[in-house]
Parts: structure tokens; sequence; C-alpha cells
């Protein structure tokens, strides 16, 4: 256990959870998570993936403390009236990871706590999985110390130690770029498959397992039919400060959305927590009423609607932690660090 958990135990012990929660302002809490892992991703990837059975104390948590969780759109009107009930949370999920489907939907269900799942729909479209993402995987999952780069792509040759961070970093790096630049999704598939194949890691179970892939869109249907919330992450999980690039982004995450869903789409998930109030005047134009960032906090009121804070939760987060910011203590920390640091 380190410090900062040590730390927060004691807090708690004190009875500093208890009390942040009595004199937390009225505000709505928005939690954010990502992918459930099926095989090993919470350990590739521990911010990015969770596993289903820390998501499932999450929610006996949740449950057994009473918070009340709601649905986005009406956690948001109850926000903007001052009337959400005290300690009020919402359960977002972000990209639409095939687990969500086979791990998370379940125990949302159990626990009969709404959701919003924010999906960006090329892969959706693609099924098949995430290039960049199998391309980390892939040199993360080796036990090889050196690739062969001929013919991987046409800038690199030779051969690179992996047991060099930087070298190996570099390299993975020039593979991904090039593949999501210069190829089509086909060819990219074949690239990875060859990249896999050379450091001896199993694609086929990355393809078939689909641990790294999205949902279908006819999956999608399903989970929307069962009453999951879903809602727009762009077309291809980007989000720059160029007008023409974030209406084409939201346009073609509506087309493809939309018609799976059966109704308008108004809530944005900012990619890659990445966000500028530059782009809050185009979102405005295309009917966009909330978006959600990954700055962490409770939205109050006052918060822009563009501009609203979550909890990112993961398998990174203790237990500990994740009770620390459902009470609001984290709040206060945040408080004294910002005061401090001024």
């Amino acid at each position: 256990m380190n410090v900062k958990k040590f730390g927060l135990y004691i807090c708690k012990w004190l009875g500093l959870f208890r009390l942040s929660h009595y004199f937390e302002p009225s505000g709505l809490r928005i939690l954010c998570y990502h992918g459930f892992a099926i095989a090993d991703e919470s350990d590739f990837r521990p911010k990015l993936f969770i596993l289903p059975d820390t998501f499932k104390k999450r929610l006996a948590y949740l449950s057994k403390k009473r918070f009340p969780i709601v649905g986005l759109e009406d956690g948001l009107q109850k926000l903007r009236s001052n009337s959400l009930p005290k300690g009020a949370a919402v359960i977002t999920i972000d990209d639409g990871f095939y687990s969500v489907l086979q791990c998370a939907a379940p125990l949302l269900q159990n626990a009969s706590f709404p959701s919003t799942l924010y999906v960006t729909s090329y892969y959706c479209q693609k099924e098949s999985p995430i290039f960049r993402l199998a391309v980390q995987y892939i040199f993360w999952k080796t036990s090889d110390n050196q690739l062969e780069l001929t013919n991987l792509t046409p800038a690199l040759s030779g051969t690179v130690q992996l047991n060099d961070a930087a070298e190996s970093q570099r390299v993975m790096w020039e593979i991904i770029n090039y593949g999501e630049s210069q190829l089509s999704e086909s060819e990219r598939i074949d690239l990875a498959r060859r990249l896999a194949a050379r450091l001896h890691v199993n694609y086929e179970s990355i393809f078939e397992g689909r641990y790294l892939s999205l949902m279908t869109l006819s999956e999608l249907r399903e989970l929307a039919k069962h009453g999951i919330d879903i809602q727009l992450h762009t077309h291809r999980h980007k989000l720059p400060d160029e007008e023409n690039v974030v209406r084409q982004e939201i346009t073609e995450n509506r087309a493809v959305l939309e018609p799976v869903v059966g109704k308008p789409l108004q809530h944005l998930c900012y990619p890659s927590g990445i966000w500028s109030e530059k782009s809050w005047p185009w979102l405005t134009s295309l009917q966009v009423k909330s978006a959600t960032t990954c700055d962490p906090g409770l939205n109050l009121s006052t918060t822009p609607a563009l501009g609203l804070k979550r909890f990112l939760d993961g398998e990174n987060i203790a237990q500990i932690e994740f009770e620390s910011e459902m009470s609001g203590f984290n709040d206060l920390l945040r408080a004294v660090r910002s005061a401090f640091s001024r």
C-alpha cells in the first residue's frame, strides 16, 4: 500500500469522507469507464480497461451507499434546475468496446442502473481490432527481445532491440502512423498480422476474442433496446480545433449511429479528453447539448454544458480512491492543491 492510499484510509477512519459528503454542494458526479477486461487488457492498459469484478464492486458500493444513479439527460436537466438529489451520479462508458456488451451491460442491468455509452463509429463498421491499440498490445505482449523490421514499412529496416524502450516506442509509433496514414483497413489488418507473427503473438486470438474490438452496429442496436443510452464520440475518435473536421466527425458519427438507435443524438464525449472552448460555437450550431471531458470534479449548476467534468475510473484506481471521489473528499483535496499552487 502506498502513502496516498494509506492516507485515504486514515481520512476515512477519521470520518472525513462522511463529513465531505455531508457538506458537499449539490451537483452531479459523472463517472467514466472504457473497456472491461476479457483477457489481460487490464494489465496492458489499466487506465483503459477494468476487471468485471472490480466494476461489480463499484456498482455494489454505489448501491449500498444509496447514491442516486440517474440518466445523463435527466441528470443534466435536474442539475440546471437545482433539483438533483444528494450524491447524484451518472455512469458513462466511452468508445463502445465489445466487452461492454459481454461484461458491463449485464452488471448494470442487474443493478438497475442507467448508463450512457459514447460510441466512436468507424470501427463499429469495420468490425476489426482497433489498429493502434492492436499494435501497442502486440509490442506489450511479446516476450521477444528483437524485431526484424524489413518490409514492415518503407521507412524501416534492420533490427530493433525491444529492450531499448525508446527505440521500441519509436518503431511502434512509426508502424502506427504509417498504417493510419497510408493504408486501408484491410492493409492495416495484414500489417498487424505480420507484426504479430514476427513477435510470436497470436493475432487470431486478438481478432476472434474481440477484446480490442468495438461492438457491431447490430450489437449496438440490441444494447439500445435494453435501455443503454447511446451517444456521440466522433467517427474516427478525433476532434481537432478545425471547424470543418469537427463538423465532419459529428455528422458522420450521427449518420452511422442515429439509424441504429432511432433517435437524435445530442450529447458528446470528447475523444481522449482533449477539448477546447474554441469548438463550442461549432458544437452548439450542430445541436450538441452537452459534452463531457476527462477533467475530474463535481459538476455544479454553473458548469458549462460543453465542459462537463468526469472521474476516469479504471483498474489503476483502488477502491479507497473511488470512495474518496464519490464522497467528495477528492474535491476538497483538489481545492487545497489548487490554493497552494496559486
